[in-house]
């Protein structure tokens, strides 16, 4: 049996297609933390930062949902204030939940420089979901 060259290009895309979607495929990640422990938010950093490390940062889009205790991380005064700054420098996206900053009385102006705001934690990371965002809770 004989082949054109178009067929035999078109056979070569068909199976060489999938490798190169995989190549170019971007990862989302949602982290959801809800401690005040810096223990906890150094892990999950570290977390970050290989996920980063190892997929190139170019490929990977991370955000961190913090609501209940852990908003206390990410006020200004935070324990882990430089490993927040390195977090953002790398295009992390720091979100808070604003229903627990009202039950709190937290305003925005406590929190850390840069940190992003979202209506409601859980919320936010349901609608991260239904986009094919991957979750993580370390």
């Amino acid at each position: 049996m004989r082949f054109t060259f178009k067929q035999l290009l078109a056979a070569f895309l068909i199976a060489v297609a999938p490798l190169a979607v995989q190549a170019q495929q971007k990862y989302r990640v949602v982290f959801h933390v809800t401690e005040n422990n810096p223990e906890k938010w150094n892990i999950v950093l570290n977390n970050v930062g290989n996920i980063q490390k190892d997929l190139g940062k170019q490929n990977v889009t991370v955000e961190i949902v913090t609501h209940g205790p852990g908003i206390a991380m990410l006020k200004a005064e935070s324990k882990v204030g430089p490993r927040l700054a390195q977090a953002l420098d790398n295009n992390v996206v720091l979100d808070a939940c604003e229903n627990t900053m009202r039950a709190a009385n937290v305003k925005k102006e406590d929190m850390y420089p840069g940190v992003s705001f979202v209506p409601s934690g859980v919320t936010h990371i349901l609608e991260r979901e239904s986009e094919g965002w991957l979750y993580l809770r370390p």
